[in-house]
């Protein structure tokens, strides 16, 4: 057999066997699946829960927002993490402002009608080098990802007119301070 035929040969089997390889690998992964999750039907979902962005007390060269979620009545449910941004151009596309979410250590939070949650979020707006405006989008809207275990549930709110220079970091979920 002359070498150019072992050389294919060599190739065809290399590619089968990563394929294979990859085929196993896949079929041991699994998937987050609603059972997995204790109590997650208690989870909220839109139609338990109204959400809301608030202002923010502006901290030096900061900007940012509240974002309010408050039970409908007679609705219990929970949350825990932190909710997701995703800020929407005018026609509803991703506008590319990344944001920034702790990493573990939230606790769930059962809110009520008169007990909402909320989380935080800033953005820089002055760049603490120069003194100068960063500039950046300026966005139409703003997704909200429920935070919670799997996070299936979004609503999407119209934003305020603001630019987001980005990058935007938002807090854990924390029961709203009582009046």
């Amino acid at each position: 057999m002359s070498s150019m035929f072992r050389t294919q040969r060599a190739k065809i089997a290399a590619i089968a066997g990563s394929a294979l390889l990859a085929a196993v690998s896949f079929a041991g992964t699994a998937q987050a699946m609603p059972s997995d999750h204790p109590n997650y039907d208690e989870y909220c979902t839109p139609e338990q829960v109204d959400v809301t962005i608030g202002p923010l007390d502006h901290a030096m060269m900061h900007e940012g927002g509240d974002v309010r979620f408050t039970a409908k009545p007679g609705a219990s449910c929970l949350l825990g993490g932190a909710p997701g941004l995703e800020f929407l151009d005018v026609q509803g596309n991703s506008a590319h402002i990344p944001t920034t979410r702790p990493s573990g250590g939230a606790e769930d939070v059962r809110i009520d009608e008169d007990h909402p949650a909320t989380a935080a979020f800033s953005y820089p707006v002055t760049d603490p080098n120069t003194g100068n405006s960063i500039p950046g989008a300026t966005p139409g809207g703003v997704e909200i990802s429920f935070p919670g275990p799997v996070a299936p549930y979004a609503v999407t709110l119209p934003w305020n007119g603001a630019t987001v220079p980005g990058p935007v970091t938002i807090t854990n979920i924390n029961p709203a301070p009582q009046p």
